[in-house]
């Protein structure tokens, strides 16, 4: 495990084996930091996703700084395995090597590790029948919650992927892709022909501060249909 965490961090490292190869430690301009409080920062963007052992063995095992740049193309092409395009190595060689402020050191740190982590988290969103909000303008039934969960990442590089739970848990319960459409009967006209309707749940989600998602139920017809409103379980998947 540990020396799969060192692959996946190992382009942030490289950034900073870099900036110390084409940057002396005593650099009269303040935005450049030293070798110390490089480190430092390593640390403090890893902790949350690396042991303590896991980060010391990151930093001891860290490119030296006087490598050379054709050295690091080399690293970047065997440890990943051409997971990267020349174009992409061409453009982390060419950050590193105009020097980097701390707060662009820790972006660096922080995309490469959102890129290389690809996860999953999984919320659940539970909504009353009572707390759907009838909007006139649009003609549906709708109703907003704040979403943390939504990052600037996710919104851009990820997927977002919507369930409702339809029926009785434990009895005649499925779980239905969103947006899901259903017809339903609505009785029959004068002459006995059956009238229909189509009901869609849907669901949005709006980047932001703070971030949003939206569910929606809206009839064919665009009717206030009082029976719209239920109870629904919602699963909502984050990827990237």
């Amino acid at each position: 495990m540990v020396k799969k965490l060192v692959v996946v961090f190992l382009i942030p490292l490289l950034a900073a084996g870099v900036l110390l190869g084409g940057h002396s430690c005593t650099s009269p301009s303040e935005d450049y930091v030293t070798e110390q409080e490089l480190r430092s920062i390593i640390r403090e963007e890893l902790r949350s996703y690396l042991t303590q052992e896991q980060i010391i063995q990151l930093i001891s095992n860290s490119i030296p700084p006087n490598v050379s740049e054709e050295r690091i193309r080399q690293i970047i092409t065997d440890e990943l395995k051409g997971a990267l395009t020349p174009a992409q190595i061409d453009q982390i060689i060419l950050a590193v090597g105009q020097g980097l402020t701390e707060a662009q050191i820790r972006e660096i740190i922080k995309q490469e590790v959102e890129k290389a982590a690809t996860g999953w988290k999984i919320v659940n969103i539970n909504v009353k029948k009572e707390d759907w909000k009838w909007n006139d303008e649009i003609s549906q039934y709708e109703i907003i919650f704040d979403f943390p969960e939504l990052t600037e990442f996710i919104y851009k590089d990820g997927a977002t992927l919507g369930y409702v739970f339809i029926g009785t848990q434990g009895v005649d319960e499925v779980q239905k892709m969103l947006p899901y459409v259903n017809t339903y009967s609505a009785g029959t006209d004068n002459e006995g022909n059956p009238i229909t309707f189509t009901e869609t749940i849907s669901f949005d989600i709006q980047f932001g501060d703070p971030s949003t998602i939206a569910f929606f139920i809206k009839d064919s017809q665009l009717a206030k249909d009082p029976e719209a409103p239920q109870n629904y379980n919602f699963r909502i998947v984050l990827v990237w």
